[in-house]
């Protein structure tokens, strides 16, 4: 029996454990949030070990839904108003069911195509990636050396998102370990962040993804240029296919959060759009395929544009469900609110620290905060992709993503006058 079957045997009966719906969507989210870094690292540094830990996400998702729905029943809302104001509760965890099964079919890509590291690397140079999944090695002299991992504050302090720790065989997930010289850090983040974190730990090192031992090689002539104009074409649509999906997931919870019609409409936008780059995307491999020695080395690639497309339809499910005019139930909003991170929208104000400035000032940590802006309305028009001197401007309404433990200082550096200390 392969290892992949041995992975995806049915899982074994769980115990009941009776939850609020508060506690099972904020779980729900959490996991989600953690899931999509967990299946992209895997494949992307070659590792089985976080494809399982993806999977057994996916297993405890499942048992959330279970929940959720079972509590739900328990409720037992009366009449046609008391089911509508459970409706998008149901929707969403729905959505986010299927986005981890999505989720986990990426990760365990793995399984099924040992060389699959070397063909994304290929085709998600770090150059085009808004947000890149890399690997900085603790060095000495490094300033937080001997610390947990929850009292660095990588993401408020440093910009970034610490997925996991790398040290020796084992790959580090709880929040109380020890940040040890010689480990290895898999975090996520812009370029300017991470350049800063890897100055902090001393890591002197080009951009290498190589962790894994005994890895196999890609067997593609990079010397013909039918090959190479091939590649740099599936570069471009993969790149915008995986990132898309990934934002609408943000977009559409953020649209459920504030019932934002407009952002639910563009959502359901980029559905039309990554159906057209994956058909691109598609017939692109295929004549791909037809090029190079071993087609087989391309089905992961098909496997993980197929699933991102799923992801993007159950996105486009939560963003239908806020068209049809149903209001975001207190429950979710107030569970989404004590998430380790939150979505919240602010109009720049006259005296902002962001006022004049460009998409790449705003990278400085005395300004970002941890936050990532996801979306910005300016005018009637919404923006979801920033170049490096894309300037900001007053009024513009920004839709945020960050810790809860900075959410008032990212206010206060958009509307101090809203908000003084």
């Amino acid at each position: 029996m392969s290892e992949y079957n041995n992975m995806t045997k049915p899982s074994k009966k769980f115990k009941y454990k009776p939850l609020s719906l508060k506690d099972i969507i904020r779980e729900m989210k959490q996991n989600i949030d953690l899931m999509i870094d967990l299946a992209y690292s895997a494949i992307k540094f070659g590792s089985k070990e976080l494809a399982d830990e993806a999977y057994k996400m996916e297993q405890r998702i499942h048992e959330l839904t279970f929940l959720l729905n079972f509590q739900i029943i328990q409720a037992h809302p009366r009449g046609l108003e008391g089911a509508k104001k459970l409706e998008p509760i149901v929707v969403m965890g729905y959505a986010i069911d299927k986005i981890s099964d999505a989720l986990s079919d990426i990760a365990r890509v793995i399984y099924i195509n040992k060389d699959i590291p070397y063909l994304i690397q290929l085709i998600s140079d770090i150059s085009y990636v808004p947000e890149p999944i890399v690997k900085i090695t603790v060095n000495k002299g490094c300033s937080f050396i001997g610390q947990y991992r929850k009292d660095v504050h990588f993401r408020s302090k440093h910009g970034v998102d610490l997925i996991v720790i790398h040290r020796g065989d084992n790959w580090l997930f709880r929040k109380d370990e020890k940040v040890e010289k010689g480990d290895i850090l898999i975090v996520k983040g812009e370029i300017q962040p991470i350049m800063d974190l890897k100055v902090i730990c001393n890591d002197q090192e080009l951009f290498s993804f190589n962790i894994e031992k005994h890895k196999g090689e890609l067997n593609i002539d990079l010397e013909n240029p039918d090959i190479c104009e091939k590649i740099e074409e599936i570069q471009r649509n993969y790149v915008a296919i995986t990132d898309i999906s990934e934002t609408m997931i943000e977009l559409a919870l953020a649209a459920l959060f504030f019932k934002n019609n407009e952002v639910a409409e563009d959502v359901l936008e980029m559905e039309e759009l990554t159906d057209g780059l994956n058909i691109a995307l598609e017939k692109d491999l295929l004549d791909l395929a037809q090029l190079v020695e071993a087609p087989r080395d391309l089905t992961g690639i098909m496997r993980i544009v197929f699933s991102c497309e799923l992801i993007s339809d159950a996105a486009a499910h939560i963003a239908e469900n806020i068209l049809k005019g149903f209001e975001p139930h207190r429950i979710l909003q107030q569970a989404i609110r004590e998430t380790s991170e939150i979505v919240v929208r602010e109009t720049l104000s006259e005296d902002s620290y962001f006022k004049g400035k460009t998409y790449n000032e705003l990278q400085d940590k005395r300004y970002k905060r941890g936050f990532h802006i996801i979306a910005l309305k300016r005018e009637d028009k919404w923006i979801y992709r920033f170049k490096p001197d894309f300037i900001f401007e007053e009024s513009d309404l920004l839709i945020g993503l960050g810790p809860l433990e900075t959410v008032m200082e990212w206010r206060r550096c958009v509307n101090p006058e809203k908000y003084q200390e």
